[in-house]
């Protein structure tokens, strides 16, 4: 079989990444140890010089600088027009631009060899010009209207219909519900889009791969060795519960004179209680207020780097609003660690509560701050025993595992798909 993978992110070699990125990396390599041939197209905004395995094909797509400005002027066009309206015209033109050369590679990619299936990521609308010759299907990665509306923002609302509708919404899911087949990691994604677009997404979780050869532990070991810490990881922003973490800092560091809170990941503005502007590490270090040296902000960390600290935390703390299938609570729960997330979010797939981790009410600080206290205070009996069911429930994830389901699924799509 050709597989074409068609994805916004991809993980690579000393390059953060997030769950979208990990998930087609692995999908690719995969298939590709399974003996299919696999192309990735890669569309971005801005050229990335991503370094990837050379048996499989990488086509880069990306908005070059000039056109960049065409699109910013044409953006532009209007008296009464936002920045936040001129931003969201740009990225529907850019996603135009994109899903326009996308097909184009598509169409190179098949005169030099027959493709079998193109799998898209849903984000940018990368199917809308998709060559109806050739089957395809789209995965859900998220919505954007909510992820990028109300879950972040300060008192969002994260409810589908309470998130408005941009033009590029509107063209991700246009493109989205034209598809004949549709893929979600999660039932909760795939509860909302079976609600809002009309759509039946067919849930196949995804693949995990926890490789521990080229774990780098430099930062581990300049700052956390033999330290006791909560680690909390990923973008710090409302929409992964940083300000939750912030809520809760002085009463976790008050109560445990030897706990650390270590922060990984993008730093974002977040709005202080005067309401100013603020980092997001820094919010969480003056809610920390006498306990700010008990904070520790290492930066946004590539995986290599990052997994020896997930590995050692006493407590994976992960009070996201809304998620696709955690990326975050699947690299922590494979290895063995105690990870608290929310309720009603995704996380009740991966976590059964008070067993493989913790499950809380989303935006409530009391709920998290309740499970924190159980986590630090097990005995070491009751940790191994939510270690290792953490763990059994991550070996469902196992590339083998969920490669029969995908290829099962492919196979089903194109001897299907009415080929002319």
């Amino acid at each position: 079989m050709h597989i074409v993978i068609v994805t916004t992110e991809l993980a690579a070699i000393n390059h953060s990444s997030g769950g979208l990125a990990s998930f087609s990396a692995n999908l690719a390599r995969i298939f590709k140890k399974n003996g299919h041939t696999v192309s990735i197209i890669l569309a971005t905004t801005k050229k990335e010089n991503i370094i990837f395995d050379k048996d499989i094909d990488l086509y880069e797509i990306f908005v070059e600088k000039s056109l960049w400005d065409k699109f910013e002027r044409i953006a532009g066009i209007g008296a009464s027009i936002t920045n936040e309206e001129k931003d969201e015209i740009r990225r529907f033109f850019m996603n135009l631009y994109k899903s326009w050369r996308v097909r184009k590679v598509i169409d190179k990619i098949e005169k030099k060899k027959r493709i079998d299936i193109v799998h898209f990521c849903n984000l940018g609308a990368l199917s809308l010009f998709a060559d109806k010759r050739i089957p395809y299907v789209v995965r859900i990665s998220g919505f954007l209207n909510m992820c990028n509306g109300g879950a972040n923002q300060l008192n969002g609302n994260i409810s589908f219909e309470d998130n408005k509708l941009s033009v590029r919404h509107r063209l991700e899911y246009f493109a989205l519900k034209r598809a004949k087949h549709v893929i979600s990691p999660s039932y909760f994604l795939a509860e909302i889009a079976k609600k809002n677009l009309r759509i039946r997404p067919v849930v196949i979780e995804s693949p995990f791969v926890l490789n521990r050869a080229d774990w780098d532990y430099s930062v581990y070991d300049a700052l956390l060795r033999e330290k006791r810490y909560i680690i909390h990881y990923g973008s710090l922003k409302y929409l992964k519960g940083t300000h939750i973490v912030a809520q809760m800092a002085h009463t976790i560091l008050d109560a445990h004179s030897d706990i650390l809170i270590v922060l990984a990941g993008a730093d974002s503005e977040m709005f202080d209680e005067e309401g100013g502007k603020i980092k997001a590490h820094e919010f969480v270090k003056k809610a920390a207020k006498e306990h700010s040296n008990r904070v520790l902000y290492v930066g946004c960390l590539v995986r290599e780097q990052l997994y020896p600290l997930i590995q050692n935390a006493q407590v994976c703390l992960l009070p996201s609003r809304i998620e696709n299938l955690s990326n975050a609570c699947i690299e922590a729960m494979a290895m063995g660690r105690i990870v608290i997330g929310t309720n009603k979010a995704s996380f009740e797939q991966l976590i059964d509560d008070g067993v493989s981790g913790y499950l809380c009410e989303r935006d409530n600080p009391l709920s998290y701050l309740q499970a924190v206290d159980r986590a630090l205070n097990m005995c070491e009996e009751e940790k191994q025993m939510m270690s290792e069911k953490a763990v059994e429930r991550i070996k469902k994830l196992a590339p083998d595992v969920v490669y029969k389901k995908y290829l099962k699924y492919y196979q089903k799509v194109i001897r299907n798909w009415n080929r002319k």
